[in-house]
């Protein structure tokens, strides 16, 4: 199914907004926007609209919209409220894991691993999303899955402003490996840990390069 004109303008903005070519703070100029993507005000208001909604964005009347900049409390809380979801993900992949699904795991992360040779942030950052996504496909909770995607855009939105993907390489895949194991072995409480601990080492990452 071909995406609507409205999710089009969506997922140009969030890739700008990941590529930095919008920062924190930046005004978005409808006007322009329509110029440089080609579509008219009618998709782009829905788009920011829905992107208001979700939190990347703001729109302040007789003003305009305006990039959030959010605070170093801001994103800690974030990531508090990101790290929960995902372990409750991991929790409930333990208990509806499929062989099949888990080998997928395993081929997401050796992948990742071979690509951490080349250090490219923007490989990892597309594996990374694939890796996660197999696990909320595993925990089969649609309504969930949802809710969490707009949550790792939100991250990457995060990360690219504040830091890079680079600095969390290294360690990304054994972390990814110890959630393998707990899923693997059904054991939730330590999937839901190792899940956790993952999204708060990245938090913790990017907290670090707040106070530079």
């Amino acid at each position: 199914m071909s995406k609507s004109k409205k999710d089009q303008v969506y997922d140009t903005i969030i890739d700008r907004l990941v590529k930095k070519e919008y920062r924190f703070g930046q005004n978005i100029l409808v006007k322009e926007l329509a110029q440089e993507i080609d579509a008219s005000r009618q998709p782009i208001m829905a788009a920011l609209t829905a992107l208001s909604t979700d939190g990347f964005v703001k729109i302040i009347p007789q003003v305009g919209c305006q990039v959030i900049q959010p605070s170093k409390t801001d994103i800690s809380d974030f990531y508090l409220m990101f790290a929960r979801l995902e372990g409750l993900f991991a929790e409930l992949a333990a208990i509806r894991r499929s062989a099949r699904s888990l080998a997928r795991l395993k081929a997401i992360n050796l992948q990742i691993r071979h690509e951490l040779f080349d250090g490219n942030g923007e490989d990892y950052r597309t594996l990374n999303h694939e890796f996660h996504r197999e696990m909320h496909k595993m925990a089969n909770s649609e309504l969930l899955g949802a809710r969490q995607a707009v949550n790792f855009a939100m991250s990457d939105f995060i990360i690219a402003q504040v830091t890079s993907f680079k600095p969390h390489l290294s360690e990304a895949v054994d972390e990814h490996e110890a959630i393998i194991e707990a899923i693997d072995r059904g054991d939730g409480v330590a999937a839901r840990a190792a899940a956790e601990a993952h999204i708060f080492a990245v938090s913790a990452s990017v907290l670090e390069s707040m106070k530079a």
